[in-house]
């Protein structure tokens, strides 16, 4: 039993010993670039470290409202250090797990937001690699998550799932940290994308006390007029159905009309907001074939450009941009039969319409009135909403804010993504750059994957160079909070076939909106190092 004992201390010295030696590491990537001291900067020694004991006495911690039913260490695996893993709920009904490293903690916390209508428990991993005390939860109900039925007739669930879950789970998860430690966090930080970056928005907005930075990507902050739109593209599609084998030569008429827009024809569309783009030019000339559009078809792909309106003409929410449709079977036009069927666009919506608003047998497709069925939406929109664009509270708590949405998003358009920033410019003034800004990956579809450079460390991506903040958006955000140095741009990385294993295609630094990459004349039009951030001409 000694000698166990000893070989298990002695592995939990040596993993501290390496670790050190990777923060070391990064100490030293720091100064070299001037940075006075390093991303990752407190360590739980291997001599204090909590070990499986200190872990299963959680079990016995007395919480307002919470059972912690198991607390055990997880050992080291892979990049995954050894941490104590906690499960619990909170009144019986938000299920959480807290994942605490148990030799390689940096000091701080970290909540992983969910997508979707959540239902699950997110993965922590992304975190816990870090360094960090994770939380997650499934925000108080259980199922897929696309299925929103388990919100139906229920106002109290529906504002668990909305924002308050998230907070109490912050709260309590912030107890579990200062009991397993000894010490409470020295700071708190939040990542989600789609519905996870809607929660870190939720966050800012009202409880702007919980985090100390926060990167909320493509966030669903209208998630009432986000559904209309989803419903306003099926309804299009009614009728006049894309089929996948159609796709290519709409991506190929996209980037035949902006790609050069920018002055460098390299196979992506930078700013397609700047782009004008007709889909008749697509139009059958003769009998159908995949490589044109019926007359329908190029109607119903205008609409989903255009967003949804009413029958007076009246623009109700943002419409897609143009380019890059290579996604648009996974989140628009779907199998090409029945509108878009089984789309993201539609499942979400459907869900939405049938579960929070209509009832279970609404027809969203066929039935939703753009001119009077807006109004049954509002009632919706307190909870669910993320629109607040007066920051200040989280800004007076010291708090930074780092957006991001792919300008290939079929998901939450990119167009509203920049609208909501310039409604914070607005509503904060000038110096809202010191304390929120925003990036618009080209190419980048929902939260990640796409055609351009889509990897830099952000939920559900790769992690190119841990600890360094030009290249991990997580690190940015810390070395901002921790240092002051805002972001003046993300090297994203592009891998071959999206797999890291194959070595990068291409890598392109992203600028600061409204700001974007723009090629310096000479060098390779792969390698970032050719870029430098500018405005739009």
């Amino acid at each position: 039993m000694r000698t166990q004992q000893f070989g298990r201390r002695w592995s939990r010295v040596l993993s501290a010993f390496l670790f050190a030696l990777i923060v070391a590491w990064v100490s030293t990537a720091a100064t070299a670039r001037g940075d006075s001291r390093p991303i990752v900067s407190e360590l739980v020694t291997a001599e204090a470290s909590p070990d499986g004991a200190e872990c299963a006495k959680l079990m016995k911690l007395s919480l307002p409202d919470t059972v912690i039913s198991s607390a055990a260490v997880v050992p080291a695996k892979g990049e995954m250090p050894e941490y104590c893993k906690v499960i619990g709920g909170i009144e019986q009904v938000i299920l959480f797990e807290i994942d605490l490293p148990t030799i390689t903690w940096n000091g701080k916390f970290f909540f992983a937001g969910g997508g979707g209508y959540n239902g699950t428990i997110p993965t922590l991993a992304h975190a816990v690699v870090r360094g960090y005390a994770a939380a997650g939860s499934d925000t108080g109900h259980r199922g897929e998550h696309w299925d929103g039925s388990a919100l139906y007739n229920n106002p109290q669930a529906q504002i668990n799932y909305a924002h308050r879950g998230a907070h109490l789970v912050t709260t309590i998860g912030k107890e579990v940290v200062k009991a397993f430690y000894g010490r409470a966090q020295r700071r708190s930080y939040f990542m989600g994308c789609s519905n996870g970056g809607k929660m870190g928005l939720m966050a800012v907005q009202r409880y702007p006390g919980d985090f100390d930075g926060v990167v909320a990507g493509g966030f669903v902050a209208d998630r009432t007029k986000l559904m209309m739109m989803f419903d306003w593209t099926q309804r299009a599609l009614l009728g006049a159905e894309i089929p996948p084998h159609k796709i290519p030569a709409m991506e190929k008429a996209t980037l035949a009309a902006c790609d050069a827009r920018d002055g460098l024809k390299d196979g992506l569309i930078d700013r397609p907001d700047l782009c004008k783009f007709d889909p008749k030019v697509l139009t059958c000339q003769g009998a159908d074939g995949p490589e044109c559009l019926t007359p329908a078809q190029v109607t119903a792909w205008q609409k989903i450009l255009d967003g949804p309106r009413n029958s007076a003409g009246q623009q109700l929410f943002s419409g897609f941009s143009p380019g890059h449709e290579g996604d648009y079977p996974e989140y628009i036009t779907g199998f090409g039969s029945m509108h878009g069927y089984p789309s993201s666009n539609f499942m979400y919506m459907d869900s939405f319409m049938r579960w929070f608003v209509f009832g279970p047998s609404y027809d969203s497709v066929r039935q939703f009135d753009y001119d009077k069925d807006p109004a049954a939406l509002v009632r919706f929109e307190n909870d669910q909403n993320a629109v607040q664009t007066d920051l200040s509270p989280f800004r007076k708590h010291g708090g930074k804010l780092i957006l991001y949405n792919g300008w290939a998003d079929h998901s939450t358009p990119p167009l509203r993504a920049a609208q909501y920033y310039e409604d914070v410019r607005q509503a904060n003034g000038p110096a809202t750059d010191e304390f929120v800004r925003l990036f618009m990956p080209p190419g980048m579809y929902h939260c990640g994957r796409g055609p351009g450079p889509n990897a830099f460390g952000a939920r559900g991506q790769e992690i190119v160079r841990m600890g360094d903040p030009d290249y991990d958006i997580m690190a940015a955000l810390d070395r901002w909070v921790e240092q002051g140095v805002a972001p003046a741009k993300i090297i994203s990385t592009k891998f071959k076939g999206d797999d890291p294993k194959q070595g990068v295609a291409r890598t392109r630094p992203v600028c600061p909106y409204p700001e974007m990459a723009k090629y310096t004349g000479s060098g390779s039009i792969d390698d970032a190092a050719s870029f430098v951030c500018g405005n739009p001409q």
